[in-house]
């Protein structure tokens, strides 16, 4: 068994970035999972979460908390406080953070490289909802979606990385003020059986709103067959409804699609097994490593058929 696994491990490919380093929330070798408080005495009903807040426990801007947590699926414990600046200080978030995890309203995950030692400096927590927060978000904002905690254990490590890697672009397009709308798998042509984006955002611009269909790229996953299949089909309802993907919940506007990958080497071989530019909609690659370390303006390739070319997009200056 050990031996299936090392090769099953070697066929998965690395891509490094312009430092020679495999990006954390894409690397196969991550492991991660969730941390007990001590003192931990979750709440497990519905009767027993809503006494929190009639006994005062949690008050209205713990649940905000909840809501934008719930609302981001999984974010790290930095994306958490830049969502929530407008509001409170990062002391804050932290310490509320903390009450929450003894009564269960939120998960800590702890997450860390298989092949690092004891002097590994862990990254920002991600954090998702516990089985009481996502009690207490489902009875006030029951029309919404909030991910059911016991998924986690099925989804693991690989889902917490790709929902912390989107929340970045995400938290930076709110952070810009260009977010005019977010949804997560978002239904296209009212039709369950058209794949869905990862996540689709309704950006502002001075010469109106663009509907980005967001996906992401995962080293651990056959992404070139995974991304060909979503692309193929959007192709298709992209020319059968006269080029326009109408997606419940949001305005017509015109659809760009953003793949978005940790590397540029990775986004390299996608561009050239798929060559991106043969698509009849409009198509950008969104590279991770430079969104880190350059802003969100200047992280875009726009495919040609030679290359990817790198695009200032000035309306997120």
């Amino acid at each position: 068994m050990a031996t299936d696994t090392v090769q099953k491990m070697d066929e998965i490919p690395y891509f490094y970035n312009k430092e020679g380093v495999v990006p954390l929330w894409d690397h196969p070798l991550l492991s991660g999972y969730k941390i007990l408080p001590k003192g931990y005495k979750p709440y497990t009903t519905i009767e027993a979460v809503l006494s929190l807040y009639i006994k005062r426990l949690i008050d209205d801007e713990d649940i905000m908390i909840l809501k934008v947590l719930g609302d981001a699926i999984c974010c790290n414990e930095n994306q958490l406080r830049r969502y929530l600046s407008p509001k409170m200080t990062n002391a804050q978030v932290s310490k509320r953070l903390d009450k929450f995890r003894y009564y269960g309203l939120v998960d800590r995950w702890k997450v860390k490289l298989q092949s690092t030692g004891d002097d590994y400096e862990p990254p920002p927590a991600p954090f998702t909802l516990g089985i009481a927060g996502y009690k207490l978000l489902k009875h006030y904002y029951n029309q919404c979606f909030f991910m059911d905690p016991n998924r986690w254990d099925t989804l693991g490590i690989g889902a917490v990385q790709r929902y912390v890697a989107m929340n970045e672009i995400r938290c930076m397009m709110f952070e810009k003020r260009s977010l005019a709308n977010w949804k997560w798998n978002a239904l296209i042509n009212s039709n369950n059986l058209i794949r869905k984006p990862l996540g689709v955002a309704e950006v502002k611009t001075p010469r109106g709103n663009l509907n980005f269909f967001i996906e992401r790229a995962q080293m651990n996953q056959d992404f070139i067959g995974f991304l060909r299949d979503k692309l193929y089909q959007w192709t298709k309802v992209y020319e059968q409804e006269k080029k326009s993907i109408v997606v419940n919940g949001f305005e017509e506007n015109q659809i760009i699609v953003i793949i978005y990958a940790s590397t540029l080497s990775i986004a390299e071989v996608i561009h050239k097994e798929l060559l991106l530019d043969t698509f009849p909609f409009s198509l950008f690659v969104c590279v991770e490593e430079d969104l880190v370390t350059d802003g969100l303006a200047t992280s875009f390739y726009q495919p040609t058929s030679s290359s990817l070319d790198r695009k200032k997009l000035a309306f997120f200056n």
